[in-house]
């Protein structure tokens, strides 16, 4: 089994790449509890998806996952995570040790995303073993990004996400220093037009400056110091009305 992609093969990760010279994977896991059936028992590895109702609008069925087969794989790899943990983190060691090879190989940087759909804090556990390795990844756990925010990994860099429960949390983590991203979304011109997914992003939100988060996905990249991450919402998150996105006046 293969735990890790290439960030050839998502299209918002693969930006930039050659420019900036980094070899880069992204682990996918089965979004929230979609895996619980196939275990056989309750699980999640979004422990906050149901508090932030963002099960719905969960980037998991987006490009290459609605696919039958790329869900099928991904509810594998979410078993094994379950069912054998010591395997799973051997595999997972094992090819980012080979990244490591890869990226000497073609004279490139190293960078991996291990909670492209999940939020499971699994950088947590490798960045000190791999510190070749760039981190980076977004959560919503609180306790754990403002946990990163006052260690700061060299390698390993954190993402805060505004979800529909957790609007405190956010402007806390904006105060305290941190980045959090918000996803947006502009109200049609008229009544039965189609969305606008490429409106303007606001100047500010809550008082913080807004960065064009649909640049690039490397969010390392982003100056620290208290910062809004502006996404535009698009497919199913456009119609999202639960407050996970913020409207554009």
């Amino acid at each position: 089994m293969t735990l890790l992609s290439n960030f050839e093969s998502n299209p918002k990760t693969a930006k930039l790449l050659d420019e900036l010279g980094y070899e880069g994977v992204i682990l996918h896991l089965a979004s929230a509890s979609s895996a619980a059936e196939a275990v056989g028992r309750d699980i999640t590895v979004c422990p906050l998806a149901e508090k932030n109702k963002c099960i719905k609008d969960c980037l998991d069925h987006a490009g290459m996952g609605k696919f039958a087969n790329v869900q099928a794989a991904r509810i594998k790899k979410t078993a094994l995570y379950f069912d054998d943990r010591p395997l799973f983190m051997e595999i997972l060691k094992r090819e980012l040790g080979n990244l490591i090879v890869r990226s000497n190989g073609k004279g490139k940087k190293p960078v991996a995303r291990l909670d492209g759909t999940s939020d499971l804090g699994l950088a947590m556990k490798t960045h000190s073993e791999f510190p070749e390795i760039l981190h980076y990844d977004y959560t919503k756990v609180f306790p754990r990004y403002m946990r990163w925010l006052r260690s700061k990994p060299s390698n390993y860099h954190l993402t805060f996400s505004l979800g529909a429960g957790n609007k405190d949390e956010a402007l806390e983590v904006l105060k305290g220093g941190g980045n959090v991203a918000v996803v947006f979304r502009a109200k049609p011109l008229r009544k039965g037009t189609k969305p606008n997914i490429d409106h303007a992003l606001p100047a500010e939100w809550e008082g913080y400056d807004v960065l064009d988060g649909d640049k690039h996905d490397f969010r390392f990249m982003d100056p620290i110091g208290g910062h809004v991450i502006g996404l535009r919402a698009k497919g199913t998150a456009y119609r999202d009305r639960t407050g996970f996105v913020q409207e554009v006046c």
